[in-house]
Order: C-alpha cells, then sequence, then structure tokens
C-alpha cells in the first residue's frame, strides 16, 4: 500500500470570514475528507510571516490541509475523491471558500519513510 499525503491550498472568501471559514474547515470539511477510503490524519497550516527565501510567499493561498494516506493507487484515490464530491459527501462553503484562484490540490507519493531526530 503506498503511503503520501495530498495537499489542498486554499484561502476564505475574505478576512472578514476567515474565522468562519477555519471553524468550518476544520470542523466539517476536514471531517468529511477523513471519512474517504485512505485518508489518515489531517493537520491544516496558515502561510508564515517570514519565508526562508525571498519570493517564497508568491502564492496566492494563504492555507494547507494537509492529509496523511495510504493508497492501493492513486487513481482510485482520486477517483473517489472527485466523487465524494460529485455526490455532496464532500461539501463545499463558496460563501467562505474562495474559488478564485481554485484550490489547488496536489497528492505526493512517500519515497522516504519519515526521519525524526
Amino acid at each position: 500500500m503506498a503511503k503520501g499525503i495530498f495537499i489542498a491550498l486554499s484561502n476564505a472568501t475574505s478576512d472578514d470570514v476567515d474565522d468562519d471559514f477555519n471553524q468550518w474547515y476544520d470542523d466539517v470539511h476536514a471531517r468529511e475528507m477523513l471519512a474517504l477510503p485512505g485518508v489518515q490524519s489531517f493537520r491544516r497550516f496558515r502561510l508564515a510571516p517570514a519565508q526562508v527565501m525571498p519570493g517564497d510567499d508568491v502564492t496566492k493561498h494563504r492555507y494547507l490541509a494537509l492529509y496523511e494516506v495510504e493508497v492501493d493507487d492513486w487513481e482510485t484515490f482520486a477517483a473517489e475523491n472527485q466523487q465524494a464530491f460529485g455526490d455532496g459527501r464532500i461539501t463545499i462553503r463558496p460563501d467562505l471558500l474562495e474559488l478564485d484562484p481554485m484550490v489547488l490540490t496536489m497528492s505526493f507519493e512517500e519515497i522516504t519513510p519519515e526521519t525524526t531526530k
């Protein structure tokens, strides 16, 4: 079984709804994603105010969601994810979630196991 991560880069529609966006993402959207086959865990991050290299903050997205996954194959994972959006098991709140720029999602397959101190 392949291990990897699935990430989603996103924004709230405005600073006025930032708290509501974060609450919805953590309490609703993340739980829906965790219900998908293969999704093992979830964490979110906000873009830090300082970056290591000048220009590294060029992304238009302020938030990163990181899901650890274990899948038999990536095509099935992608299809299941798309199907869950299509049939309403994963909801979107366009009043809170900015869709321009569109949420950016990517899957990465692990090639080196986690190393710790």
